[in-house]
C-alpha cells in the first residue's frame, strides 16, 4: 500500500480517569481472544522493553489451533495494556514449500527466540495434520528440499524468521529433527543460550507422549542438530530429554518448554502425562539435563473444568510469571491465563512453589470491585457449569452455562472492596448480566484468600430468589441487594466488606438448567458502569469490506480492525472517531502475505465510529 494515499488520522482518545485498570484481569487477553499454548519472551521493540506472547490460535472451535499466529505484547511496566500486532505466520507458506498440503492443516504451538549474534528472531511451531510424501501432499525422496518425517509421514516442525519480533516472519524450513513416534516434532520449544564470552549456543526440545527428545542446534542456521562436542551436523546427537530411569514419576505428555533461570540453571516445563492439566517442571545445571523432578506450577482443574495445558514462565523486570491457559466449553476453545510465581535458587535446587488459578492475574490485591466484568473471569465453577466460549459471540460476552440442581458454585479470586469496609449507606448491590430460565436461588458469599477453599469459612452477604417471568427469553441486568451487615458477627471478625476477597454465587434450583451468567459488577448506591461493553460502529464502505475483533469492547481493550478492498481497489483512508467526534490513535500493523491489511486501537470510554474509504488501484491481495 502506499503510504502517501493513506490518511489515517491521530488523536488522543478520550481520556476516561480511573485508579485501576479495568484489563487488568484474567484471562488477561480480550474476551473474543482464543490464545492458548502461550511461550512468553521479552524483547525489545522501538527502544522498550515489551512482554510478548506467541500462542496458539482456536480458531477451529470444533478441533484444535489454528491456520496462523498472531502477536501480542504489553509494556513490561504495564501488563493490562495488550496489543494485537496481527498475524505473524500463515499455514499456506509451508504449503508454498511443498509440505502439509492436505485440507484442515493446522498449526499446533508456536515458540520464538531472538539469536542476538544473527540479530533475527525465529518462529516455531508445528503442522497439525499428518501427510504423505507422496509429490502432492509433501516433496518426494527425491526433491532437493526433502525432509523426512515418521514412518512414512511428512516432517511437522517448520522454522520462520524475521527481523522485528512483530513483523511477518518468511523463509521457511521444515526442521529435519528425528521424532519418536506418531506424534512426530510436536511443541517445539528453542533455547538461545548466550554464553560469558558473548557467544551463542541454541537448544531445541520437540515430541508427545513419551517422545520427548532434545538436541543442541547450529547457531547460525537455528535448525540443524549437531554434535556438542564437535560442533558439526550431526543428525543422531539427539537425546531423550526425560530418563524414565532418573525420573519414573513423570513422563511427558506435550507442551515442552525451555526456559533459563539464572546462571547455570535451567527449567523443563511439560504437560505431564500422570496430570495433563498441570504444567509440570524439572531443572537442571545443564540445558540438556540431566533432569530433577520439581513439582507442578499451575493446575487449570481445580475447582474448574480443567482440560489439557500449555505455557511457560517468563521474568519481567524483578517478578516472575507463569502463561497458561484455562478451557471454556472444552480444550478447542481456551483462553491464555497469567499469574505471579516465586523462583527461587536453592543451591542446585530450583524450587516454584504452585500458585493458584485467579480471577485477579497479575493485579495482586485484587480486581477493582466497582467495575463491570464479564463472567469468564470465574476461576471456580463446579456442579458441570461451565464458560461457553464455544460460543463465539461478537460482543465477547460468552456466559457461563450449564448451571443446575443443588448448589453450583461460581467462583471469583479476588476482588477488592476498597480500604473501608462497605455501611448500610452505600446501599452495595451486585448487579448481574443474564438470562433467568427457572426459579433460581441465589447466595452470595465472601471469603478471605487463606479461607477461598474451605466453604465452612465462607461468609453469606446476601441470598435471593429469582423468578423468570412468562415472557423472558434473553439476557437482562439484575439486581441483588447486599443485605445489612451490621450484625454479620463473621463478617465483623474479618473487619467488614472490606480489601481482597474471594466472591462466591452459590446457586440452586430444579435439576435443569436455571440461568445463564455474562456479566458480573457491584455497584455502591446508584452509581453508573465505569466501563460499559460499548459499540463498535462500522460505516458500510464502498468497494471493500471492514471487520472489528469484536462488535462492542471496554475501555482500554485492543481492537484489531481488519480492511479488504474489492479487486481492483486499495484502502485509501481509515478514521476512528469518538462520540465527541474527537479521533482515535490508530497503528497500522505490518503486511502479512495471507491476512487482511490490519490496525490496531485502543477503545476510549466511549462508542466509536469507524470510516474506511477505497480508491480505484492494486492492493497486496
Amino acid at each position: 500500500m502506499n503510504n502517501s494515499l493513506l490518511r489515517i488520522t491521530i488523536a488522543f482518545c478520550l481520556l476516561f480517569i480511573s485508579t485501576t485498570n479495568n484489563f487488568a484481569q484474567n484471562p488477561f487477553f480480550p474476551p473474543t481472544a482464543f490464545i492458548p499454548d502461550s511461550e512468553p519472551h521479552v524483547f525489545e521493540y522501538k527502544g522498550e522493553q515489551r512482554l510478548f506472547i506467541y500462542g496458539s490460535r482456536d480458531e477451529r472451535v470444533t478441533a484444535f489451533c489454528g491456520y496462523g499466529h498472531d502477536v501480542w505484547s504489553a509494556p513490561v511496566s504495564d501488563l493490562s495494556q495488550w496489543t494485537n500486532h496481527g498475524e505473524i505466520f500463515n499455514i499456506q507458506q509451508v504449503a508454498e514449500i511443498g509440505y502439509g498440503k492436505v485440507a484442515n492443516q493446522h498449526f499446533g504451538a508456536p515458540d520464538c527466540v531472538y539469536n542476538p549474534t544473527t540479530k533475527k528472531y525465529y518462529l516455531y511451531t508445528f503442522l497439525g495434520a499428518t501427510y504423505k510424501m507422496d509429490g502432492k501432499e509433501g516433496p518426494l525422496s527425491s526433491a532437493n528440499n526433502y525432509v523426512p518425517g515418521f514412518d512414512g509421514s511428512g516432517p511437522k516442525c517448520v522454522m520462520a524468521q524475521s527481523d522485528s519480533p512483530i513483523e511477518p516472519f518468511s523463509n521457511p524450513v521444515m526442521c529435519n529433527w528425528p521424532a519418536a513416534n506418531n506424534a512426530g516434532t510436536f511443541d517445539p520449544s528453542v533455547l538461545v543460550d548466550v554464553q560469558s564470552d558473548g557467544s551463542v549456543r541454541a537448544y531445541a526440545f520437540w515430541g508427545m507422549k513419551e517422545g520427548d527428545r532434545c538436541a543442541e542446534i547450529d547457531p547460525v542456521d537455528m535448525h540443524t542438530i549437531i554434535n556438542s562436542d564437535t560442533r558439526q551436523p550431526d543428525l543422531t546427537a539427539y537425546r531423550k530429554t526425560l530418563d524414565a530411569e532418573r525420573l519414573p514419576q513423570t513422563k511427558l505428555f506435550e507442551a515442552s518448554s525451555i526456559k533459563k533461570v539464572a546462571d547455570n540453571k535451567y527449567v523443563f516445563i511439560y504437560s505431564a502425562k500422570e496430570y495433563i492439566s498441570a504444567l509440570t517442571y524439572c531443572y537442571s545445571n545443564s540445558p540438556l539435563g540431566p533432569w530433577e523432578y520439581g513439582g507442578q506450577i499451575i493446575k487449570n482443574n481445580i475447582n474448574y473444568k480443567g482440560g489439557n495445558n500449555h505455557g511457560s514462565i517468563v521474568k519481567v523486570l524483578d517478578q516472575w510469571y507463569v502463561v497458561y491457559h484455562k478451557q471454556t466449553t472444552n480444550s478447542f476453545n481456551r483462553q491464555a491465563m497469567i499469574e505471579p510465581i516465586e523462583v527461587r535458587i536453592e543451591g542446585d535446587k530450583v524450587t516454584i512453589p504452585t500458585v493458584e488459578m485467579t480471577s485477579q492475574g497479575v493485579m495482586t490485591t485484587g480486581l477493582n470491585a466497582y467495575q463491570r466484568y464479564n463472567a469468564n473471569i470465574a476461576c471456580y465453577i463446579t456442579n458441570g457449569a461451565y464458560i461457553d466460549g464455544g460460543q463465539r459471540n461478537p460482543d465477547g460476552l460468552n456466559p457461563i452455562v450449564g448451571i443446575k440442581g443443588e448448589n453450583t458454585i461460581i467462583g471469583f479470586k479476588y476482588f477488592n472492596f476498597g480500604t473501608k469496609a462497605i455501611k448500610k449507606s452505600d446501599k452495595l448491590k451486585l448487579k448481574l448480566n443474564c438470562k433467568l430460565l427457572k426459579a433460581t436461588k441465589v447466595v452470595v458469599f465472601v471469603a478471605l484468600p487463606e479461607n477461598a477453599n474451605t466453604a465452612e469459612k465462607r461468609i453469606q452477604i446476601a441470598s435471593v430468589e429469582l423468578l423468570p417471568s412468562a415472557i423472558e427469553n434473553d439476557f437482562r441486568e439484575i439486581e441483588i441487594p447486599i443485605l445489612d451487615n451490621k450484625n454479620n458477627e463473621k463478617l465483623k471478625q474479618i473487619g467488614g466488606l472490606k480489601g481482597k476477597l474471594a466472591v462466591f454465587l452459590s446457586i440452586s434450583g430444579e435439576k435443569q438448567e436455571l440461568i445463564q451468567i455474562k456479566e458480573i459488577e457491584f455497584v455502591k448506591r446508584n452509581n453508573s458502569t465505569p466501563n460499559p461493553s460499548r459499540m463498535i460502529n462500522i460505516e458500510t464502505p464502498k468497494n471493500g469490506s471492514v471487520t472489528t475483533t469484536s462488535l462492542k469492547s471496554r475501555y482500554k481493550e485492543s481492537v484489531k480492525v481488519s480492511v479488504v478492498p474489492d479487486k481492483g481497489y486499495k484502502l485509501a483512508s481509515i478514521r476512528i472517531m469518538d462520540t465527541t467526534s474527537k479521533a482515535v490513535d490508530i497503528e497500522a500493523n505490518s503486511i502479512a502475505p495471507y491476512a487482511p491489511e490490519s490496525y490496531n486501537f485502543f477503545m476510549p470510554n466511549s462508542e466509536v465510529n469507524i470510516h474506511v474509504e477505497f480508491d480505484k488501484g492494486s492492493n497486496k491481495n
